[in-house]
């Protein structure tokens, strides 16, 4: 079983019980991109294979605290192995909270300016991942593991990856672009096009694609990363279908299942990804992983919360 390195930043998540109200009855848990990708592709292994364990890897820094020590133990007793996890002194998660509307979807509060996961490649630990990497048959990361960082240590990630890549490592990404975490648009294109060079599979969203690069279509948003260097391309369009490409000519779509009672959108794509990449490590075809994603991030977003339950779910 392929074994995925996942890195970024986990953060206590703070999610309103009654859509639509701010003060109130709230649930305490914890998400962050990466970390839902990495746990939804756990999670997925093991319906597609009960034997499944210890697939996925996170990377990340928290501080020594009770939630930062729940934390880990929560994605332990998921199966995610967590030995490259910094842990540093008197640092704090960061903090999010969630508003949902009447229809789904969702708004976000941020407190993560001193959140430790920023400092992940800090004290010498990238490193201690550099030299982790012949455990690992991939590497995950996001526009999110990106902007949190310092622009030095933007360029220490890059070079993470570009590492990882040059000893055949595959290296996965999602631009999953948040305008608020950078300095400006170019900035934020700039580095995603650095990263190109060395992905092999990029699974954008369209419409933050096409808010930032100003694509038209999803065809766009393929051709363009296809160009960039990029091997595959998996273009996520919520309900619409999903358009992949790749390097060889091949293209097409996958038509989602109707999904009509939406609760929340949070993890819809993370869910998506890791699901895929879960699929694609049990010998999947692109569109038959694509199918289960489609599956997976269905379930995720006719509940609340960024992780949820699919033990239940049927993958056939």
């Amino acid at each position: 079983m392929p074994h995925i390195a996942f890195i970024g930043e986990c953060m206590l998540e703070l999610s309103g019980a009654q859509p639509g109200t701010v003060f109130g009855a709230a649930k305490l848990g914890f998400a962050g991109d990466t970390l839902n990708a990495a746990t939804y592709m756990a999670r997925t292994s093991r319906l597609l294979d009960p034997a499944s364990i210890k697939c996925a890897s996170y990377i990340t820094a928290l501080g020594t605290d009770a939630y930062s020590n729940a934390m880990i133990e929560a994605w332990q007793s998921d199966g995610i192995a967590t030995d490259l996890v910094r842990r540093i002194d008197g640092a704090l998660p960061g903090l999010y909270t969630i508003q949902t509307d009447a229809d789904g979807e969702r708004s976000f509060s941020y407190w993560r300016d001193q959140a430790a996961a920023k400092q992940v490649l800090g004290g010498g630990h990238d490193a201690q991942i550099r030299d982790s990497f012949g455990r690992f048959d991939g590497f995950y990361l996001s526009g999110i593991s990106l902007a949190i960082l310092s622009p030095d240590d933007r360029q220490k990630m890059i070079a993470l990856v570009a590492d990882y890549a040059n000893k055949g490592g595959k290296v996965y990404f999602d631009t999953n672009h948040r305008p608020r975490l950078w300095s400006g648009d170019q900035t934020a294109m700039d580095i995603y096009r650095a990263i190109a060079l060395f992905c092999d599979t990029v699974l954008p969203t369209f419409d933050d694609d096409a808010a930032l690069f100003g694509d038209k279509s999803a065809q766009e948003t393929g051709q363009r990363w296809l160009e960039a260097g990029v091997r595959e391309v998996i273009v996520k369009s919520g309900g619409d279908p999903t358009y992949w490409c790749n390097k060889d000519g091949q293209s097409g779509f996958v038509t989602p299942p109707v999904i009509t009672e939406i609760v929340d959108t949070t993890s819809a794509g993370d869910s998506f990804n890791g699901a895929f990449l879960a699929a694609r490590s049990h010998g999947q075809s692109v569109e038959g992983a694509i199918s289960i994603a489609q599956k997976v991030a269905g379930r995720v977003i006719c509940r609340h919360g960024a992780l949820v339950d699919i033990s239940d779910l049927e993958l056939g």
